[in-house]
């Protein structure tokens, strides 16, 4: 079927702002759904796409590829995420009506593209039928804004950053100065590593405030719970209509809120799927950070079946064109089990069988560094001493791999923790090496026993895997701000010396440890620019400078058993 392309196609919102589309539609005369997207990046981008849109349209659909309000060619201030849930309404309104459409409109896209999917699936129109949100956030405290209560200040940083040269070509583009501000500004992007990121108060990030772009970005700081309750998604599935088809990975930004948003579908009673796949935010080759999981995890060939955009296409004819495939019979549920670079398909998350065992911290005393004497078993611990370290906000632990979004010079995904676990202020716990695969699939956490000298302070926990030949790869991990530990809307700074429980969230993982390999366990407290530094004072970590090193204990005996609980699957 031939293509015809349409260039900015305008689209009229309620309040008179012209929003420009991209329309690839049939050529052919005839009735055809439409599947939109609707994104900050710039819809003559098509590598930013996600999906194949010419592929969509010979398969007999209308794709719309739209510039959300205030971005690139559509009118309007941007004001992110806010925007959307209006926005979307009145573009699945116009969309419904174009000329040639059915009336029912799908929708498709990753991360700020997935949350646009969310928010016009929460406005509540009749003619969306179904949306495909890749790697989404539905809650901006679980893992855009903030993550355990500590400010996700290296994605905050570094996205916003990148979206600064645009907005400020926008609003200077004509004005004399604009030649010199647009330098000073491609400046700050190359040396943010070295030099803004480190910024302090952040609240004086110098390249937005001196720029005085997205505004956003300071208000979220300094009033996080008003400026994030008001984005989530979740009040609004109850009230939702629409399938969903999502796809996450497992070093994701926003592992657990597609894994959320997924659940909250299936538990409403709407057709929904997942794919989970060994991949970083908007990486979903077959290689993430240090390792290659085979060429069956790249999402262009999944499971040396099918790409990305055939996947969709036969879930947009299920649930728009009504076609009977199979594809709404099949598991709903397709995960890749790392370690084994397998996929497997399964009913239910997390799955029924598991059994969440926990894996006791031990030691002499004697855990800082992967030299040291921590252990890791699941014998309970008697009488055994505690391990201390200090945590220098001046000196903390830099972001080695993980489940980011930085700059380039913090490589994502699964990455040699070997620096890390040289560190003292980092202890490191090991189990011997294993004699059987272990396989663990579901949510990771910690629950841990620690006292500090601080008024507060942070508690970075994550999971290794360790290879015969000592090289240690991480898995998840988490942290806990204490001021937020029973909730950032319950605020309680620590008494110095006194011994606090704690859990700490690692999400969500599936990977089988093979045999000779070793689980590993590190304690830390911090993970910069990832998460911002804790300052240890009390006072507000975002809106000053002055900070304190902090003596922190972390405690494992038979009254504070600390120990990591892993979801592990039988094997027959």
């Amino acid at each position: 079927m031939n293509v015809m392309f349409e260039r900015n196609v305008p689209c009229t919102m309620r309040d008179g702002v012209v929003l420009m589309a991209n329309i690839f539609r049939p050529a052919d005369a005839g009735s055809y759904p439409v599947v939109m997207t609707r994104l900050p990046y710039g819809k003559d981008t098509p590598y930013l796409y996600y999906l194949d849109p010419v592929a969509l349209a010979e398969a007999g659909y209308i794709v719309v590829v739209q510039d959300v309000r205030g971005r690139f060619a559509s009118g309007g201030e941007v004001r992110l995420f806010d925007q959307e849930f209006q926005d979307g309404y009145d573009a699945i309104e116009w969309a419904s009506k174009l000329p040639g459409s059915t009336g029912e409109v799908g929708m498709f896209g990753a991360s700020y593209f997935g949350f646009t999917q969310l928010a016009a699936a929460a406005s509540g129109h009749p003619a969306l039928k179904t949306v495909a949100p890749g790697i989404v956030f539905d809650h901006p405290l679980e893992g855009l804004a903030f993550r355990g209560g500590a400010l996700e200040w290296g994605l905050g940083a570094t996205w916003h950053l990148m979206l600064a040269p645009v907005e400020l070509a926008r609003k200077a583009g004509r004005e004399p100065d604009f030649p010199l501000r647009f330098y000073q500004l491609i400046q700050d992007i190359d040396h943010l590593p070295e030099e803004h990121i480190w910024d302090l108060p952040l609240t004086d990030y110098a390249p937005l405030k001196r720029s005085g772009l997205l505004p956003q970005f300071f208000e979220t700081i300094t009033r996080p719970l008003e400026n994030t309750e008001r984005l989530s998604i979740r009040p609004y599935y109850d009230k939702m209509t629409v399938s969903g088809l999502f796809t996450g990975g497992w070093f994701d930004i926003f592992t657990r809120s597609t894994l959320e948003a997924f659940q909250r579908f299936r538990a409403a009673g709407r057709p929904a799927q997942l794919v989970m796949g060994p991949w970083t935010h908007g990486n979903f080759g077959s290689t993430a950070g240090n390792l290659s999981f085979g060429f069956g995890a790249n999402d262009m060939l999944l499971d040396l079946k099918e790409d990305r955009t055939t996947r969709h296409r036969r879930w947009y004819d299920a649930t728009l064109k009504g076609m009977d495939n199979g594809m709404l019979e099949e598991p709903p549920i397709k995960l890749f089990m790392m370690g084994e670079n397998r996929w497997k398909s399964v009913y239910e998350w997390p799955l029924p069988e598991t059994v969440y065992t926990p894996w006791y911290l031990h030691s002499d005393g004697r855990a800082q560094t992967v030299s040291g004497d921590g252990r890791l078993s699941q014998m309970v611990p008697d009488s055994e001493a505690a391990d201390r370290y200090v945590y220098d906000p001046a000196n903390p632990v830099l972001t080695r791999g993980g489940s980011t979004l930085l700059s380039p010079e913090y490589q994502s995904g699964p990455v040699d923790q070997a620096p890390v676990e040289e560190r003292s202020d980092v202890l490191v716990y090991t189990s011997e090496a294993l004699t059987a695969p272990l396989e663990v699939t579901g949510p990771v956490t910690a629950k841990l026993w620690v006292s500090t000298s601080a008024r507060d302070t942070d508690f970075v926990v994550r999971m290794a895997d360790v290879h015969p030949d000592g090289r240690s790869y991480n898995v998840v991990d988490g942290i806990i701000r204490m001021r937020y530990r029973n909730g950032m809307d319950q605020e309680a700074l620590l008494q110095p010396g006194t011994v606090y429980p704690i859990t700490v969230d690692l999400w969500d993982t599936s990977i089988v440890f093979l045999p000779g390999h070793r689980i590993r366990i590190q304690v830390t407290s911090s993970c910069f620019p990832r998460w911002n530094r804790n300052l240890n004072t009390g006072r507000s970590n975002e809106e000053t400078a002055d900070y304190v090193a902090a003596d922190q204990v972390l405690w494992h005996d038979r009254e504070h058993p600390s120990h990591i609980i892993l979801p592990v699957i039988p094997r027959l």
